[in-house]
Order: C-alpha cells, then structure tokens, then sequence
C-alpha cells in the first residue's frame, strides 16, 4: 500500500447520507470496525471511549428519529429504503475529554468500513438527550457522536473549490451529492521571508 492507495481510500470514505437498506452491514464486521478503532491513537492512552453497536432493524428504527441530517442541505434526511443498516455509537463518562480521540477512532471507522466495501456518515448532530433517555443510558454517560454505516445508496462527486466560494455540499437534480474541497495549494500556509 502507497500513499495514493491511501488517497484512494479516503475519496472512498466520504460521508454517504443515503444507503441501500435492503442491503445491510453484518454485525460481525460493526464488531470488527471496533476492535480496529480500539487500536487507533488515545490522548494518554485513556481510552475514554466505549462503543454501542446497534444493528437491528428495531433498534435502527428507534434510533433513526434522534440524528440530524446534512445540515447544509434543506432534506428532511434518508427516506425509508436509504438509511443506515448500522449504528456504532461513541459514549464516555460524564467530564471526559475525549473529541481528539472520538475524531480519530471514528475516522479510522470509516477508512476501515470503505476497505470493506460499506459507506459511513460521521454524525455529530444528534438529539443526546432524547436518545440517552431511548437507550436508557446510566447517568454517568454520554453520548459523543455516531458513525452510520450500510452499503452506498448514492454518488458522491468532490468538486474544486475555489478560496472564497461557498463550502456547502449540493444534491443535484440526479441526487448527486457534490462535496467541494479546496486544492492543496489554497491549504498550505506560508510564513513570512526569513531574516
């Protein structure tokens, strides 16, 4: 594996909001994805995160009302038929600090998901308080972000994006979904002449 191997990977591992539900993830890979992120970095080793894996078409259905999807867009989210087949929801105990390590274990979710052929939205706009009381949560833990997965139900296309220009992601008439990222060179940052 190379670094354009890599790159490949993540064009892969964009967030998908649509999937094919008649086409689900096993429960035996949500399990692995897990283990993998369990080895990716912690801030001080803490391993503050635990993990809830759900699957089933009930608890999918439970949980379905309490994430917020793509907020740039005016979409009331996946219809039935197109939403996720999996759910691995991202827990700590009450206080900890875990946003550096949340971030990368769920980044290494979706890299490992898209090696495995599925789709994946990192989901951070979520009801917490609704869906802590709908899993019947201790009250020494909360809910983090989420990551959904299934098999992709929808084409995404990166676009240029020129520096100044409008960031938010668009739906075409054929329900494309266009991501526009900026190039590497509007993203390096030069410092002044040396002295």
């Amino acid at each position: 594996m190379n670094a354009s191997d890599i790159a490949s990977l993540v064009r892969d591992a964009r967030s998908c909001r649509r999937f094919i539900e008649a086409d689900p993830i096993p429960a035996e890979l949500l399990l692995q994805l897990v283990d993998i992120a369990r080895l990716a970095p912690s801030s001080r080793n803490q391993q503050a995160l635990r993990f809830l894996v759900l699957s089933s078409p009930a608890d999918r259905e439970r949980i379905f009302p309490f994430f917020k999807w793509a907020a740039a867009l005016d979409w009331a989210g996946p219809q039935p038929g197109e939403r996720a087949t999996g759910y691995i929801l991202f827990l700590r105990r009450v206080g900890a600090q875990t946003a550096h390590d949340a971030g990368i274990a769920a980044m290494t979710i979706k890299l490992a998901a898209a090696a495995a052929g599925y789709a994946s939205c990192i989901m951070g706009g979520i009801d917490r308080p609704g869906l802590h009381r709908v899993l019947g949560l201790s009250p020494e833990t909360e809910i983090d972000i989420a990551v959904a997965l299934g098999r992709a139900g929808e084409k995404i296309v990166i676009e240029p994006l020129a520096p100044g220009a409008p960031v938010a992601y668009w739906h075409d008439a054929d329900d494309v979904h266009h991501v526009p990222k900026l190039g590497l060179a509007d993203l390096l940052h030069h410092t002044g002449p040396s002295r």
